[in-house]
């Protein structure tokens, strides 16, 4: 299974990005970044993350990997899980650029003091 799931990723990847992924962590997350796009966090001043798109807030889910270490910048989710707090499940950290390269027709750079 994990020998045809190596291949998939393989084959999205020459289709995306035009070469195959083994070995470079990078590029996987590059096409993580691709799919999911649309669920995007960064890490606020306030210490929680919020998503680029509703501000909403989010948090890390303590069995995350991540939720020991420090934390990302950016993040990419599979899923919200709702209790007390909304916390963010199955993260990738990406880069912010990838978003605006990737996604150009779901995000644009802004400037804060553009009006």
């Amino acid at each position: 299974m994990e020998r045809q799931g190596l291949f998939f990723l393989n084959k999205i990847s020459e289709s995306v990005l035009g070469n195959p992924v083994i070995g470079d962590s990078g590029k996987v997350r590059r096409c993580i970044t691709a799919g999911f796009f649309p669920n995007a966090a960064y890490l606020h001043h306030s210490g929680v993350y919020k998503t680029l798109r509703g501000d909403m807030v989010l948090h890390v889910h303590p069995t995350s990997v991540l939720y020991t270490l420090e934390q990302p910048q950016w993040v990419l989710f599979c899923e919200i899980l709702q209790t007390d707090r909304t916390y963010m499940r199955e993260l990738t950290v990406i880069e912010p650029e990838w978003l605006e390269e990737l996604a150009p027709h779901f995000y644009q750079k802004s400037f804060e003091n553009e009006r």
